[in-house]
């Protein structure tokens, strides 16, 4: 719980490139050079990052906005102009030639709203979001006016200076490239990792992200601690990515330059979300899914196979496509990630206790298993 708080609350949003990120990783260095491991900060370069932050002005109090990947960046300047959520009837006819559209969330892809938009003129689209937090996505293909995310929050004052046709800027940073940091633990400089254990502990724009992903950071860092109390466990290695929001980065730096290594570890264990539930959901490969819920049963912890939610995705990803076997451990409650709502109040100490003792009995099971 010291962990999340810490990540969650005292750094708060960690989202790759910025300072909350550098903050975090100093931050769990320290936690596993603590429990005697050699650490590396092991820097990434990213293109296409959906958190490039961009800015409104003239309507109020400076707005910051998310740049949608395949938007270009520049400073637009316009009438903003109110249009629904971008189709036939929101437009209503008009032609938006020089104006800045404002448009709601829903119903209609980026795309098809940039379409529609676009070709009655607008020179730039800001698209609130319908749901609490930021928003960010992908338009599907590069464009060639800037399409921005706003949170929720901003809407109100957005509709309103459309509707008195207020001029704004719209500034979009020019340029994908964005350079993130994983932090890689392992028993001796250079050591080959046979079994790897990791989460990501970057975060959305609009909140601290408790359960995700402060949970499954703070399991890493404690799990570290734990195994190492012993001695530490050669070919035992611990990672936290970053980037993972913004598309799976960090672990797919990692793995490209282990795979160039021919130094990919045998099995990989991820915690991603694991904050919130009453039991403990395990998802990965089926044979190492059904040895995770044998080591569950043993013990008398409440765990059950899931798959993944539509649309989602965590850093194991990365892994299995590599063909590195993968297990993955989390708590299944997602309402509130990705919105302010994902907060340390919310954290319950009883379920980072069930996750932690599987994740603790297994990762014991599988370096017996690789010995």
């Amino acid at each position: 719980m010291a962990h999340i708080t810490m990540l969650a609350n005292t750094i708060g949003p960690r989202v790759s490139g910025t300072a909350g990120e550098k903050a975090a990783a100093e931050y769990i260095s320290a936690q596993l050079k603590a429990s005697g491991y050699t650490v590396e900060l092991m820097p990434f370069t990213f293109e296409g990052d959906r958190f490039r932050a961009g800015s409104v002005t003239g309507a109020g109090a400076p707005l910051q906005v998310s740049t949608m990947t395949g938007s270009p960046g520049g400073v637009v300047s316009g009438a903003l102009m109110y249009v629904g959520i971008g189709d036939a009837e929101g437009i209503g006819g008009r032609s938006l030639t020089g104006k800045i559209a404002v448009a709601d969330r829903g119903t209609l892809t980026f795309r098809e709203k940039y379409d529609n938009l676009a070709a009655a003129g607008a020179v730039a689209i800001i698209v609130v979001n319908n749901q609490p937090g930021s928003l960010s996505g992908t338009i599907g293909q590069q464009v060639d006016r800037p399409m921005v995310g706003a949170a929720d929050t901003a809407g109100l004052a957005l509709r309103a200076a459309a509707v008195a046709g207020t001029q704004v800027t719209l500034d979009v940073p020019v340029g994908t490239s964005t350079t993130g940091v994983n932090v890689i633990a392992r028993a001796t400089p250079g050591e080959k990792c046979t079994v790897l254990v990791g989460g990501h502990y970057d975060s959305v724009p609009s909140t601290g992200g408790a359960n995700d992903n402060a949970s499954g950071a703070a399991h890493v860092i404690e799990l570290a601690r734990v195994l190492a109390a012993d001695g530490l466990d050669r070919g035992l290695c611990f990672a936290t990515f970053g980037g993972e929001e913004s598309g799976l980065f960090g672990s797919k730096a990692l793995v490209t330059r282990l795979k160039g290594e021919s130094a990919l570890p045998r099995i990989y264990l991820n915690l991603d979300v694991t904050g919130i539930g009453s039991s403990v959901e395990v998802l990965g490969d089926a044979a190492l899914q059904r040895e995770a819920l044998g080591v569950a049963q043993a013990l008398g912890i409440p765990a059950a196979g899931a798959a993944l939610p539509r649309n989602t995705g965590s850093d194991h990803q990365s892994f299995s496509d590599a063909s590195v076997p993968v297990v993955y451990l989390s708590s299944g409650d997602f309402p509130t990630i990705h919105s302010p709502k994902d907060v340390v109040a919310d954290i319950e100490p009883d379920e980072l206790q069930r996750v932690g003792d599987l994740g603790y009995a297994l990762i014991v099971q599988l370096l017996r298993d690789v010995a």
